[in-house]
């Protein structure tokens, strides 16, 4: 039987859920991904991407107009982050760039958002830095689910089959994501590395190209919806249903 969306809020072993998205190669939406999920489950969006491409930036935050990062605050003083209120978009504790050289041990960083969920009393959803680091690995020891797009080229798919391996035993929901017509061997490849763990799959999410193109900072998923954007809101809503349900 489906969950609604409160319970699954109400979470498990004394805190609200954790959501990671992650992918060991940029480029393959996992930030889209965060920031729609985020808004869509009334989470707070923890961005631990110091790129210029973040989440953070894409919301519209600028670090540079601030003297106290909210995330180094937290780690330094073992504190909870306030997040960053908008319209239309989820709450928000935003990256910095220095956040590079600056990361706490991944045990310490575990602590850390399992302690934020609980203080605030809410979901998190972590937009990790691609690829491996203290910080990622912190959030996906964390995360209650993991969810990981994956676009079916060879580049991405080398890099999602060296992710499975080494994350054989993380709760992972693997979603095919910038789909158009794939070739044979992309599809077999993709399915080879999903079923090598037993691993869940999410809903294919169509390529998108209006969305390279968009500038607002606000969740796609935000009403009013574009028509152009109905048929990718509906694979978030999806997804939802998948990260929810996640057994």
């Amino acid at each position: 039987m489906s969950k609604s969306l409160l319970e699954w809020q109400r979470g498990r072993d004394g805190r609200p859920p954790i959501v990671a998205a992650s992918a060991y190669k940029g480029g393959d939406g996992k930030s889209t991904f965060a920031r729609e999920l985020a808004f869509l489950l009334d989470a707070v969006l923890v961005d631990f991407d110091w790129d210029m491409g973040c989440s953070s930036r894409s919301m519209g935050y600028r670090h540079e107009r601030y003297a106290n990062y909210p995330l180094q605050v937290a780690f330094e003083k073992m504190s909870t982050p306030r997040p960053n209120i908008g319209a239309r978009r989820a709450d928000l504790i935003p990256s910095y760039p220095e956040l590079v050289h600056e990361q706490p041990p991944r045990d310490e960083v575990s602590d850390h958002l399992g302690r934020w969920a609980k203080e605030l009393g809410r979901p998190l959803v972590v937009d990790t830095h691609p690829g491996g680091c203290e910080l990622t690995y912190g959030a996906l020891n964390e995360a209650d689910v993991v969810v990981v797009p994956a676009v079916l080229v060879k580049e991405s798919l080398n890099a999602l089959s060296g992710m499975v391996d080494e994350l054989a035993e993380y709760p992972l929901i693997i979603t095919p994501n910038k789909v158009d017509s794939p070739p044979g061997w992309a599809r077999t490849e993709f399915r080879s590395i999903v079923e090598r763990y037993g691993h869940q799959t999410g809903p294919l999410v169509h390529n998108e190209r209006w969305l390279s193109k968009r500038r607002l900072n606000v969740a796609i998923s935000s009403a009013p919806v574009p028509k152009k954007a109905e048929r990718f809101v509906s694979s978030m809503d999806a997804l939802v249903e998948a990260v929810i349900n996640y057994e």
